[in-house]
């Protein structure tokens, strides 16, 4: 694997955003979203010595009557991860 290249602040924000433009459709791809009422994403970037670290929390308000597991969450923020991994790879290894 290629190196990251160095990161500007653009950079990080482009990051954020189309991580969370990921994470988005991931759950709504893996969960039915007439079960989901609100999803709150929390991304959270750290970029130190040229290493990106990105941790995400995701709150979702479920309906009454879903039946959604926490293992679907998972997986769907498990997806993510790995299309995000892709992304990063293609747009930001040098």
């Amino acid at each position: 694997m290629s190196k990251l290249k160095v990161l500007t602040q653009d950079d990080l924000a482009r990051i954020s955003d189309d991580f969370g433009e990921i994470l988005e459709n991931e759950v709504s791809k893996s969960l039915p979203a007439k079960e989901i009422e609100d999803l709150d994403l929390d991304i959270v970037l750290n970029y130190d010595n040229e290493q990106l670290d990105v941790d995400v929390d995701v709150g979702v308000l479920f309906d009454e009557l879903s039946e959604i597991t926490q293992e679907q969450i998972a997986q769907a923020i498990d997806e993510a991860y790995l299309k995000f991994d892709s992304y990063i790879d293609e747009n930001f290894r040098v």
